[in-house]
């Protein structure tokens, strides 16, 4: 299973609408999901850092593997990135989770203890990255799978 744990500051529906659409497609052996965590209520923003960190933590199961989806983080084209979603799932005894930090990211100990993936080299609001990485996800299944919706 595939889990995307994602800090929520605001909702927004037609997102949300998007990557269920996404997730709704995607079929195979691994399961694709999508949980919110809702954003760390602070004016200081490593405390902020800190808080969220900590309660990605708090959804991690033993035998998970954590990547983080950080600005500063590995960057993969669409076909390694879906090589590196296949490795990670074979070598996993519990859940591949991607984590989508909040406003400020990850705290330095997060950073310090996990791989990470740069998204874009672009800057996104948080509810667009968690759209980008659910249609990269889904797109990594087409590709090994080798349907069409990858087009080269």
């Amino acid at each position: 299973m595939i889990t995307i744990l994602a800090i929520e500051n605001h909702p927004d529906k037609e997102i949300d609408s998007l990557c269920n659409k996404y997730i709704q497609r995607t079929s195979g052996p691994f399961k694709l999901q999508l949980e919110l965590i809702p954003a760390a209520r602070t004016r200081d923003p490593e405390l902020q850092k800190v808080k969220e960190s900590e309660n990605i933590l708090k959804a991690i199961k033993t035998g998970d593997i954590l990547i983080l989806c950080d600005e500063n983080g590995e960057s993969m084209q669409s076909i390694p990135f879906s090589n590196f979603i296949e490795k990670k799932l074979s070598q996993s005894r519990g859940r591949l989770v991607f984590a989508i930090g909040g406003a400020h990211g990850f705290s330095k100990e997060l950073l310090d203890k996990y791989n990470s993936i740069r998204l874009t080299d672009f800057t996104l609001p948080h509810h667009l990255a968690r759209l980008v990485l659910v249609e990269q996800i889904y797109r990594a299944f087409e590709i090994n799978k080798g349907s069409g919706y990858h087009h080269i």
